[in-house]
């Protein structure tokens, strides 16, 4: 690259984009274009670098079977391509529609991390709780109004109606 005259010298990247990297999305989806072909028994979400795994069963021992083996096929997978995982950004969640039934945590370990078990998570903007109902997510944007609501308010009186 130069700039100013100034020329850096090349080198080799071994691994690894920089973070904020316009093109970190881009080069994510490539290298991680293989993964749902290597992981059985489970559902693949994928946004740029973003993966939810979706497993689902009606038996509980089944369910343990599958989490059991959706982990051993994604630690093979990362091991195998190099790639690490963010424990502070993963976590578990088990979903049931149904209120009567008590969720059990499972413990679930990633190259020997335990993962948090959590009762809700934000998937790409949307709250998403355990028992799929909508009221948490409704409250982040009730929040998120208030403020914009606030702003809109406090700048009509220094506005003209045609710039808000």
């Amino acid at each position: 690259m130069t700039v100013n005259r100034y020329r850096s010298c090349c080198m080799e990247i071994q691994q690894c984009v920089p973070q904020g990297s316009v093109v970190k999305p881009l080069l994510s989806l490539l290298y991680i274009n293989d993964l749902p072909v290597n992981i059985h028994d489970a559902n693949l979400v994928m946004f740029a670098d973003d993966i939810n795994v979706l497993i689902s069963d009606t038996d509980e021992r089944l369910l343990q079977t599958k989490i059991d083996r959706v982990v051993a096929g994604k630690e093979t997978w990362f091991n195998r391509n190099d790639f690490l995982i963010n424990a502070g950004k993963t976590a578990v969640m088990l979903c049931n529609s149904r209120q009567t039934d008590v969720l059990v945590k499972r413990l679930v370990t990633f190259n020997n991390m335990n993962l948090d078990c959590t009762a809700e998570i934000k998937i790409l903007g949307i709250q998403i709780t355990a028992t799929l109902k909508w009221h948490c997510h409704v409250q982040f944007l009730a929040g998120k109004l208030c403020k914009v609501a606030f702003v809109i308010k406090s700048l009509k009186e220094v506005l003209s109606p045609n710039l808000i």
